[in-house]
């Protein structure tokens, strides 16, 4: 394949094609128009010299006159294209046509033999010349007819030039042509294409399968590993949760178990209970987590208007100890370039974060630079240090140790972002004076 473009292969094939054939058939209609104009040409110079045999007379002497009244008029005017000359061996007659001028021919035939052949003629002419012996009265004679072909010649060539103006016509209309049925035939292909967008934005959960047949084994492809995509995703998240309480209710039992311990015994097993809590902490996360995924389908995108007031209300609930005003700004449409399962879980650990250390106030931002998406949030809480930051992005790195968390959402809000091609930045908030987190996603394109 040359191109890229299947368009751009298609034409191409079909302009190769078609100019080796029309080339091809220039050349061999071109081969074909001169040979039935030489034929035809040399047909008429046969029978003008038959003519002239008819008007030839040999005497007794071998001399030879001809009969003027049996010779053609054409004949008769000088260099009017039309030629003959006789010879008998040691008389030459010319036609008069020739006024004062010779034939300069070659290459004299054997008897019974004719030849044909270009050669000049009187005010550059180019004549074509035929030979051949005839026998009249018992004597040889050879007569040579010839006649200008410098006007057909000159016909010839603009035939060839008019033929190949039409056949480049032709081929411009063949591609024209083909391009607009190419156009049709991939109609389909942009409707496919179309199909994926509504996919991606969650508008549909498959491919529709009414396309060609040269098409429909692929959209039959894609379809499957959607649904087989969709089902590990969900096998996944409920496998997470089973296991999460399965864990959950062994570790309370061990809870109880330490709460029944004497004082004593529990100072001598406070290590352990430290991290059972560390478990226990961390399922929660989990099931924090599942709850706030919920059990949306990944297909569609992150809506600020549908997904983001069910979150908001989740982590209210979440947090019912804390009463928290939370600023939501937005300068763009609602439809973010994010799946909705990884809009969920970013804006969700941002928010529970921000949650956590916030004394009062949150405000969440998105607007809009050049291509890019800013997101930002910004809390009132302690906030951090600028040498911080990377740690804080450090699976399993906390600020404040008393507070509870795995220091695990900070760190899955960076995989996320990387895997969207965007960028990732921790600083004070100068409005708020806590933490700032900025994000920027590009808006066009998708997570690998």
């Amino acid at each position: 394949m040359i191109f890229r473009s299947l368009r751009a292969n298609l034409n191409l094939g079909l302009l190769l094609t078609v100019a080796i054939l029309a080339i091809a058939l220039w050349g061999l209609i071109g081969i074909a128009v001169k040979e039935i104009i030489s034929d035809y040409i040399e047909t008429r110079l046969e029978h003008d010299a038959e003519t002239v045999l008819v008007a030839a007379h040999i005497d007794g002497d071998g001399q030879v006159s001809l009969d003027q009244q049996k010779i053609q008029n054409i004949y008769h005017r000088p260099f009017s294209g039309h030629y003959f000359v006789i010879h008998n061996g040691e008389q030459t007659l010319a036609s008069r046509s020739l006024w004062d001028e010779t034939l300069s021919v070659s290459d004299t035939p054997e008897a019974g033999d004719v030849t044909l052949s270009h050669q000049p003629g009187p005010r550059r002419q180019l004549l074509l010349v035929r030979q051949q012996h005839y026998e009249k009265q018992g004597r040889q004679l050879l007569i040579i007819t010839a006649e200008d072909v410098s006007s057909i010649n000159a016909q010839i060539t603009r035939f060839h030039w008019q033929f190949g103006l039409l056949v480049l016509a032709v081929l411009v209309i063949l591609l024209l042509s083909q391009t607009a049925i190419i156009h049709l035939a991939m109609r389909p292909v942009r409707q496919a294409q179309q199909a994926i967008k509504k996919l991606e934005s969650g508008e549909a959960s498959e491919l529709p399968e009414n396309v060609p047949a040269e098409v429909l084994p692929l959209v039959k492809e894609i379809n499957r590993l959607l649904r087989q995509q969709q089902q590990r995703l969900l096998r996944s998240r409920h496998a997470m949760g089973d296991v999460a309480h399965a864990i959950k209710t062994p570790l309370a039992l061990i809870l109880q178990w330490y709460e029944s311990l004497d004082e004593a015994e529990q100072q001598h097993h406070a290590p352990v209970l430290h991290q059972i809590r560390k478990i226990q902490q961390r399922i929660d996360d989990e099931l924090k987590r599942a709850r706030l995924s919920g059990d949306r389908r990944s297909q569609r995108r992150f809506d600020l208007d549908d997904d983001l007031p069910p979150l908001l209300d989740t982590l209210k609930r979440l947090y019912q100890d804390k009463t928290l005003q939370v600023d939501v700004h937005s300068t763009i449409e609602p439809r973010l370039p994010l799946e909705q399962e990884d809009g969920t879980e970013l804006l969700g650990n941002l928010l529970d974060n921000a949650w956590k250390w916030a004394a009062s106030r949150i405000h969440l931002g998105f607007d809009r630079q050049d291509a890019m998406l800013c997101i930002t949030l910004e809390d009132d809480g302690p906030g951090i240090e600028p040498q911080h930051a990377t740690t804080l992005l450090q699976r399993g790195q906390r600020q404040d140790e008393s507070i509870s968390g795995h220091g695990i959402g900070l760190s899955i809000v960076k995989q996320i972002v990387e895997s969207y091609h965007g960028t990732l930045q921790l600083d004070r908030s100068p409005a708020l004076g806590g933490l700032r987190v900025a994000i920027n996603l590009p808006l066009f394109g998708a997570s690998d």
